[in-house]
């Protein structure tokens, strides 16, 4: 699963305000348009993983779902390879 509060560049507390700023800094940021060459195709990628991630937590509901499923898969991880395991997953 993707962590959208990391391709967002927010924090998993952050507001509804921070999060749609964040959303314009980085779209305008990688926007295909801005970009040619290699870089367009690069650049296109994470536009998308930018505009996905802030279809999500910018809806009440859908962020609810996914911060449940994020909690779950946090734990998950924890109990099956510990606090490395972890670090490993959420600090790269």
């Amino acid at each position: 699963m993707p962590d959208y509060y990391r391709i967002l560049e927010v924090d998993p507390q952050a507001s509804k305000e921070v999060i749609e700023k964040a959303y314009r800094a980085l779209s305008l940021k990688y926007h295909p348009d801005k970009h040619q060459g290699n870089k367009k195709e690069a650049a296109t990628r994470k536009w998308m993983e930018i505009r996905e991630a802030y279809d999500v937590l910018s809806d009440e509901n859908k962020r609810a779902a996914y911060d449940r499923v994020r909690r779950r898969e946090i734990i998950d991880v924890f109990l099956s390879e510990g606090l490395i395991g972890l670090a490993r997953k959420y600090l790269r």
